[in-house]
């Protein structure tokens, strides 16, 4: 059980930091649903086998970097980022992965506390974990805003099904 609430606070935590487009939805359909439970997060594993399932209690930590640089690298495809865009489109990227090292970080802090501590100190770890959340969520939003600035009406389109659904992600 200690591994479950580990897993769901730090996915918790590391949405903040961890781009998670999902699938492009046709214009005619529904928007997607934002949250841990609703919301078909990809990349939390709340209630399955996602990042955070059992490949992050197993060392797969090492991992996200090289998942963010994937995803990245998705959504500057799908954005068909220009040349004129590209320096609003590093500096997101640039803030999106000076996250991932923090957000390991909070993820040692958290799993010791899940594992040893009593229920204050997983109290603790899980509002710590919320609070690296709303941490990067504030250190990406200026990225963000920027290179939202230089899309045009059809990357935005875009952005806007990539970009902050289902986990409530980047």
């Amino acid at each position: 059980m200690n591994k479950f609430f580990a897993t769901a606070a730090l996915g918790f935590a590391l949405s903040g930091a961890v781009l998670s487009p999902s699938i492009a939805e046709d214009d005619d359909q529904a928007a997607p649903t934002m949250g841990m439970m609703g919301g078909g997060c990809p990349t939390m594993g709340m209630m399955g086998r996602g990042m955070m399932g059992q490949g992050m209690m197993r060392g797969g930590q090492a991992r996200m970097g090289a998942m963010v640089s994937g995803r990245l690298a998705y959504l500057k495809d799908e954005l068909k980022i220009t040349d004129a865009q590209t320096e609003a489109w590093n500096g997101y990227a640039e803030t999106v992965k000076g996250r991932v090292k923090v957000m390991q970080d909070m993820r040692e802090s958290m799993m010791g506390a899940m594992q040893k501590g009593g229920v204050v100190e997983r109290m603790d770890a899980r509002i710590g974990g919320m609070e690296a959340m709303l941490e990067s969520l504030k250190a990406v939003k200026p990225a963000t805003v920027k290179l939202y600035a230089v899309l045009t009406d059809e990357q935005k389109k875009i952005a806007d099904q990539l970009i902050g659904v289902d986990c409530g992600a980047m």
